[in-house]
């Protein structure tokens, strides 16, 4: 079951995104998180509940949850459609992958952002998941943007 994230959701939502973030870094070294980054994670989820530009859920099964996202709507001043929905973070428990969790999300996601009048989402993730690539070219999306970074000396 999908369903918006309540205050009960914080924990568990701090683990997953965490464990998102934590896999990131092993992307890049650009890409490195701080010692307190569950702290960080914490908080800002904690910001995101009853913010009109933040959508925040969780899958729940056997009254577990095993999977969430956060979305945050954006404005695109220059661009049209103006407004896009950004899913930020998104993930699942291992155990629970590959049982469609992931599409239901992008599904769910995406209704709710029509419901706001919205009809464009965009993923962001490091360039180098292929996985996150090759889930996000299943369900349709399409490379935008490159972003292109480094250290200055």
């Amino acid at each position: 079951m999908i369903r918006k994230a309540i205050e009960k959701d914080i924990e568990a939502l701090t683990d997953m995104f965490a464990r998102m973030y934590r896999l990131n870094s092993e992307f890049d070294p650009l890409l490195e998180v701080p010692q307190d980054l569950e702290e960080r994670v914490k908080e800002s989820i904690k910001r995101s509940f009853n913010k009109d530009d933040v959508l925040l859920i969780v899958v729940e099964e056997d009254g577990k949850v095993v999977g969430g996202a956060r979305v945050f709507i954006s404005d695109r001043e220059f661009y049209i459609p103006q407004k896009v929905g950004i899913i930020q973070e998104i993930y699942v428990y291992p155990s629970y992958r590959r049982k469609g969790i992931g599409e239901e999300m992008i599904n769910y996601i995406e209704k709710e952002l029509k419901e706001k009048g919205i009809d464009t989402v965009l993923a962001r993730f490091p360039a180098k998941n292929v996985i996150a690539t090759s889930f996000y070219v299943k369900k349709g999306f399409r490379e935008l943007h490159n972003e292109y970074i480094r250290n200055i000396e």
